[in-house]
């Protein structure tokens, strides 16, 4: 059985107070059709390969680092990878392993590209639609 909360709630809100804080937001992510709709792209796989795509001097990056910056532990990373991989049918990466003391690094191929870019189109476009919604809607 729940305990009683300990936080008190008024009886009588002010609504307007209430009604000040609702907004609203717009999710969105990637689908590959193959034997039905799967998600492969969504705003934390996104920003995994944009961090995998911005390198210091157009050089490739370890997946260790990205995952970090995003953070992200490498396996998980790596798990991300995989999974978007399964759902289409192909790597958004090219790697190279590293030796005992690392070395290897991770960069977007032109399937990951494209997935990043078209994903960011799509949130420009997205972002601009939330923002004349919120110009032209108003929450009675």
């Amino acid at each position: 059985m729940e305990e009683p909360s300990s936080e008190k709630f008024e009886d009588d809100p002010n609504i307007e107070k209430l009604k000040s804080k609702i907004s609203f937001g717009i999710k969105f992510w990637l689908e590959f059709e193959n034997e039905g709709p799967k998600n492969i792209l969504g705003s934390g796989w996104a920003n995994l390969l944009e961090r995998i795509d911005s390198s210091d001097n157009n050089e490739p990056k370890s997946l260790t680092k990205a995952a970090k910056e995003c953070g992200y532990s490498y396996k998980y990373a790596w798990n991300i990878l995989n999974k978007i991989k399964e759902r289409s049918g192909k790597t958004p990466v090219e790697t190279k392993k590293g030796g005992l003391g690392g070395g290897g690094w991770v960069k977007l191929n032109d399937w990951g590209k494209y997935l990043l870019k078209t994903y960011k189109n799509l949130l420009t476009e997205l972002e601009e639609i939330e923002k004349k919604l919120e110009k032209s809607l108003k929450i009675d």
